[in-house]
């Protein structure tokens, strides 16, 4: 059984800590929470890793990794990022406001350990968090990694010692042998002048790591000499022992930084400003300049990597994302540290917000193209840093940039479609509040301001809140009145989308065909008009215009298949299916919605899945009247309507806020009473609500397994499975896409999953996983 989770692989040299590893897991099996405490460098996270490397095949709901280091604190906002935080790391996909009830309701029957790793700048948030799971999730544990407890009640601690000097001179020894340098490695008398370095070096695994890095250029004698004459500099034989470690570990991480070259030097302290782990041409963008040729960074990447100051990232989402790479925490404090020294952090931060604006912007109009769902993916991939560069944003008081990147973030559609939905619009919220409508002096900054609302208004839209839609409109209109503007194609579409999916009324159509042509004529907002587009058509669909309903829908099909776009596609296909049902014609809109289906669960499309098994359920029951098992029918319909509203609250939605949709339901709820008493159709939506998670097959029709298939057990889907089964057999990901009619990219997206999800770090593993499995391919 491949474990489920997020647990990064964890390939990294580890040396020793038996001890301690049996003795974190036997309080493990014990207690609800354990916090690793010690100073940096001791190797706490290391340590948590493989203490629940060790413990992930008994934990049936799986390990999942949480860093809290890239969430700035504490601010008054700081538990709301916290909770959405988790969220996004939990992969719950919840479109409503994700609090700290939405962590507790996705743990609350789970079997899970969650590993909470430096939250020591975070203590009063997570202390209140870590209470509230443990209280209401009875099959909850926690291991934590902090620089001090968290007090939390029932909590115990494990103070992770340094290294003893025989660990220490074999991850030393393991640390130069594994950077390809054997050679160097001491022997004979030399081994004494290693005891006497690590030694000095404390124990400290990331100290020990650091000086290994150097052997390549430097003897074990000169490692010794040098550093000794750094800590003659740095130590105050006065302090005690837990602040002489520190001071070791600062005049080990100061002494790698000044063997660094000068241009190693800069790219250390400017890397430093990102979140998470960074590719190489984010580094170029926000590295690159004033000292660095961004044709250098690869090399000076390389080696920083070289000498362990940088870490490599196993944790890539797709096979073909190119290699990642992070700063460890005390070197990335370091790093800032010198930056801020250097006078150089404001220029450097400034880079890295134009690059994640720029990323935003490229992928809001990009979505709409074959390639749409690797874009929303390379931005879901990058929200640690995209937040960083809003809130950088906010501390200089650049708040329409700020409201920009808010804006731009929803309309990359990767909030929808990956489920953080909430986390963009609590960005959004931030940027308003913090704006005075008052106070804009210009008609550019109020066309600013209108449109980052009308971003929120968009989102609160489709979780069907008519209040704050309105209140957002309002604000928009008030603006464009005193500057004397016409309502933009935003506000037009916000209106008229709002409209169609609150009320669905006819004044939507006019107003989305108003917003088409606001939208018209400018590639940068080639993607707001197509989504104008489809609102439009399903605003004849819910205005009840039959005719002009199957027409308009037709034309947005039409658009989204020459464009290629599978995201898109699905969506029109869900909208024709409602016009053919408008119309009457069942074939047509069983067709529609069963292609739609199959390309939303080839997607893995949670948000799309959701309506579109509503829609179905919908579908059955118009036919009942010509069904040849009406009462199998009935009961079908009203099991995929259950299902479907499992998902919705799973989802955080609410139905009743949105009234075509929920008059729609209500009249399929209707006609399957007719042929069901009330029980038998409760009975059904009940069990639908219970098995969701198979609605699919049930909705096509296809064999549901009595007992739970491997994707239950491997976290793999169905569709992932089946491509695993040909990845394993030899086929391309062209072969692959031709055999299951999907598009070869979708195919590498799966395969990216796949990996993700088993652990594996090439796609050739993928055989042998399959080879272990019970029954091997059958």
């Amino acid at each position: 059984m491949a474990p489920v989770g997020n647990l990064p692989v964890d390939i990294a040299l580890f040396v020793g800590r038996e001890e301690e590893l049996a003795q974190a897991g036997g309080l493990l099996s014990r207690v609800r929470l354990l916090t690793l405490t010690g100073p940096g460098g001791v190797g706490k996270t290391r340590l948590a890793l493989r203490v629940a490397a060790r413990l992930q095949e008994a934990v049936h709901d799986g390990v999942w990794m949480i860093d809290l280091s890239g969430i700035p604190g504490p601010t008054p906002d700081t538990p709301e990022r916290l909770y959405a935080h988790m969220a996004l790391a939990l992969r719950i996909q919840y479109h409503g406001p994700a609090g700290l009830d939405v962590l507790v309701d996705h743990l609350r029957t789970r079997r899970v350990l969650l590993v909470l790793d430096n939250c020591e700048h975070l203590i009063p948030a997570t202390h209140v968090c870590v209470t509230a799971l443990l209280r209401a999730a009875p099959y909850v544990r926690v291991l934590a990694t902090s620089r001090q407890p968290l007090g939390v009640d029932g909590e115990h601690t494990l103070v992770v010692p340094p290294l003893p000097l025989a660990d220490a001179i074999a991850l030393f020894t393991a640390g130069a042998t594994a950077a390809g340098h054997a050679g160097r490695v001491p022997t004979g008398a030399d081994a004494n002048a290693v005891a006497d370095l690590c030694h000095r070096l404390d124990g400290l695994p990331l100290a020990i790591k650091l000086a290994a890095g150097r052997i390549r250029t430097l003897s074990v004698r000169q490692l010794l000499h040098r550093l000794d004459d750094r800590f003659r500099l740095l130590t105050d034989t006065t302090l005690l022992a837990d602040s002489q470690r520190h001071s070791t570990l600062e005049g080990v991480v100061e002494w790698s930084y000044e063997l660094c070259t000068e241009a190693e030097q800069q790219l250390w302290a400017r890397a430093s400003v990102f979140a998470r782990a960074f590719d190489v041409d984010a580094a170029e963008a926000v590295c690159g300049g004033a000292g660095i040729d961004p044709l250098d960074v690869i090399d000076l990447v390389t080696g920083l990597v070289d000498k362990s100051v940088l870490t490599v990232d196993t944790t890539a989402t797709s096979v073909h994302s190119p290699a990642r790479y992070y700063l460890l925490d005390t070197l990335r404090e370091y790093g800032l540290r010198k930056l801020a020294d250097a006078g150089d952090e404001q220029r450097v931060r400034g880079r890295h917000r134009d690059y994640y604006r720029d990323l935003v912007a490229d992928g809001a109009s990009a979505w709409f193209a074959p390639h749409e769902l690797e874009s929303m993916a390379a931005v879901y991939r990058e929200v640690p840093d995209i937040l960083a560069a809003i809130d950088e944003s906010v501390t200089r008081g650049d708040l329409p940039t700020a409201r920009t990147m808010c804006r731009d973030l929803v309309r990359v559609r990767a909030p929808f479609f990956w489920g953080f939905l909430d986390l963009a619009a609590q960005q959004l919220r931030r940027v308003l509040d913090l704006s005075d409508a008052e106070r804009v002096n210009s008609a550019e900054e109020a066309v600013n301001l209108s449109s980052a609302a009308m971003a929120e208004a968009w989102v609160v839209a489709t979780q069907g809140n008519h209040d704050r839609t309105r209140t957002l409109l309002t604000l928009a209109h008030d603006l464009h009145r005193r500057w004397g503007l016409d309502p933009t194609g935003s506000v037009l579409f916000v209106e008229g989308g709002g409209d169609a999916l609150l009320t669905g009324s006819y004044r939507a159509i006019a107003l989305l065909e108003a917003a088409r042509t606001a939208f018209s004529g400018d590639p940068a907002t080639a993607t707001d008009q197509h989504q104008a587009t489809m609102m439009w058509a399903m605003a004849k669909v819910f205005a009840d215009e039959p005719a002009a309903a199957v027409a308009a829908s037709q034309e947005y099909l039409e658009q989204s298949e020459k464009s290629q776009a599978p995201w898109s596609i699905s969506w029109a296909l869900w909208t024709a299916a409602l016009a053919a049902l408008r119309v009457g014609d069942q074939r047509a809109a069983t067709d529609f919605i069963s292609r739609g289906l199959r390309l939303q669960r080839d997607m893995d499309e949670q948000w799309g899945l959701t309506w579109t098994l509503e829609a179905y359920g919908w579908i059955i029951a118009a036919g009942l009247d010509q069904a040849d098992d009406p009462q199998g029918e009935a009961e079908r319909a009203a099991w995929l309507l259950g299902a479907s509203s499992a998902r919705q609250r799973k989802l955080g939605v609410t139905l009743a806020g949105l009234r075509p949709l929920a008059d729609r339901h209500a009249v399929a709820r209707a006609q399957i009473t007719a042929v069901l008493d009330e029980l038998a159709v409760v009975a059904a939506m009940a069990a639908g609500a219970r098995g969701h998670a198979r609605a699919v097959r049930v909705a096509l029709g296809e064999p549901t397994p009595r007992r739970p298939t491997a994707s239950g057990t491997d976290n793999l889907t169905d569709r992932e499975r089946e491509v695993a089964v040909l990845v394993a057999e030899g086929r391309t990901s062209a072969q692959i896409g031709a055999q299951l009619r999907i598009n070869p990219r979708t195919v590498d997206v799966h395969v990216g999953n796949i990996m993700r999800k088993l652990g594996l770090r090439r796609r050739s593993r993928i055989a042998a996983w399959i080879a272990a499995q019970p029954g091997g391919h059958d």
